[in-house]
């Protein structure tokens, strides 16, 4: 099943409502640990994409502290684990704090 356009996973709220704080999601594959190229569109072995290339960042609604998780159409199928990160410095780095995480399936309702 393709899809048309691209679809809100869910919603990260931040504990503490507008803070300015800066969100970004990485998706990494289940089946081959391959992460996902947000600009390119792509998944790529973790040596060739950079950490910063790799982070998806979160736009928030507003100033109300809600984050949607976009998910790109363009996602082939298949289970992926999505890693949301705390941003600490000026660019997206590995030593981002870990805020959430979960897997989610692509595509039909097996994830084929």
């Amino acid at each position: 099943m393709a899809l048309s356009a691209d679809w809100i996973e869910r919603h990260l709220y931040d504990a503490g409502g507008y803070t300015g704080n800066t969100y970004y999601i990485r998706i990494i594959c289940r089946q081959d640990s391959k992460v996902w190229d947000p600009v390119n569109k792509v998944m790529k072995d973790e040596i060739d994409i950079t950490w910063a290339d790799s982070a998806d960042l979160l736009v928030e609604e507003g100033q109300t502290g809600v984050y949607p998780v976009v998910i790109s159409k363009d996602l082939p199928a298949g289970t992926y684990d999505v890693v949301v990160y705390k941003q600490l410095g000026s660019f997206p780095a590995n030593g981002d704090d870990v805020e959430k995480q979960w897997e989610f399936k692509n595509g039909d309702i097996f994830g084929f």
